[in-house]
């Protein structure tokens, strides 16, 4: 008796999104943008921002790929430039002043200069977890190529949500605690447990922060 040939399943030219999405390997995004604070210390004025702009474009490049989508040429080197090139068109009212704020957030003023490395690695982190949001929650096309005005959009609804993290305004979604039955700890323990677990749980806050400027940035656009 011979086995029947396994159907040969024919290639689809639909534009269709299949959702396709696979988990990001743990503490990826977290090494890339430790490598871009890392890039950022180099003393020398071009090779930290080409190093900075291929973290980026390989963080766009892992993330559409794990949502079945593909960037174009365009679309990645917009996404994956240090600079957006909306800054310099943005020259009045609240644009101007996101850009202007943002600007100083990346290249730090006197004393703030110390700064200017972690706010790099945090806008590239920023853009990983931002970039995925958007194409799980905010994006209505169902294309499987992202193209360069698409990507303007995208880039732009990223920088902006990422300066609106830092408004004081701002109100993240709070997490509830598990109320303890009884707390057998001194003073002292109780302080150093609160001290350790406060550091540990900063990516959560940071990534609270950053969702909720985002989607209020998605919902102002409509």
């Amino acid at each position: 008796m011979t086995t029947p040939a396994p159907a040969v399943r024919p290639q689809s030219q639909s534009t269709v999104a299949v959702p396709m999405a696979a988990p990001a390997p743990s503490g990826r995004l977290a090494v890339l943008s430790a490598a871009a604070m890392g890039a950022l210390a180099i003393p020398l004025p071009i090779l930290p921002d080409r190093i900075v702009t291929r973290l980026r474009g390989a963080l766009a490049h892992d993330t559409a790929t794990r949502h079945g989508i593909s960037l174009t040429t365009d679309a990645r080197e917009i996404l994956a430039n240090v600079d957006s090139e909306q800054n310099a068109a943005r020259a009045l009212g609240r644009k101007a002043a996101e850009a202007i704020g943002l600007a100083i957030l990346k290249r730090g003023l006197g004393p703030l200069g110390a700064l200017t490395n972690l706010a790099r690695a945090l806008e590239v982190f920023a853009f990983g977890h931002l970039f995925d949001r958007y194409i799980t929650q905010a994006r209505r096309s169902g294309a499987v190529r992202i193209h360069a005005e698409e990507a303007r959009k995208i880039r732009e609804t990223i920088d902006r949500a990422f300066l609106h993290a830092f408004s004081p305004m701002l109100r993240p979604t709070p997490i509830t605690l598990p109320e303890t039955i009884e707390d057998l700890r001194d003073e002292f323990t109780r302080w150093i447990d609160t001290a350790i677990l406060t550091g540990a749980s900063l990516p959560s806050y940071v990534e609270r922060r950053l969702e909720a400027a985002f989607d209020e940035v998605v919902k102002h656009d409509g």
